[in-house]
C-alpha cells in the first residue's frame, strides 16, 4: 500500500508536470485501464462459456437418462404412448428407440 509520503510525492510531481507529461501520463493510464478491462472481459467470456458448457452437459446427461429409461420401459413391455408420457420424450424419439432394439 502506498504511504502518505509516496502519495504526496506523486501529487507534487503531477502538479509540476508539463502539459506533455500530463498527456503522456493520461495516455499511459488509459492504456493500462483498457488492458485491465480487456482481461476482465476475457475472464467473463471464459466463465460464461464454462457455465454454458456445464449446462449443456447436464442437459445432455438428462436426455441420455431419459433415452435409457425409455429403452428399459419398452423392453419391459410399456406401450409407446406410456413411454412418451412418462419420459417426456417425443413420440418420434421413442419410436426410433423401439426400431433400434
Amino acid at each position: 500500500m502506498m504511504s502518505d509520503e509516496a502519495l504526496r510525492q506523486a501529487f507534487d510531481t503531477m502538479l509540476n508536470a508539463t502539459p506533455e507529461e500530463i498527456h503522456a501520463y493520461e495516455a499511459r493510464l488509459k492504456h493500462v485501464l483498457d488492458e485491465e478491462a480487456a482481461i476482465r472481459e476475457a475472464e467473463l467470456r471464459e466463465i460464461n462459456a464454462l457455465e454454458k458448457g456445464i449446462k449443456q452437459g447436464l442437459e445432455q446427461g438428462q436426455q441420455n437418462e431419459k433415452l435409457e429409461m425409455a429403452k428399459k420401459m419398452l423392453l419391459a413391455g410399456f406401450e409407446v404412448v406410456q413411454v412418451v408420457h412418462l419420459t417426456e420424450l417425443t413420440k418420434a424419439e421413442v419410436v426410433k428407440i423401439q426400431e433400434e432394439m
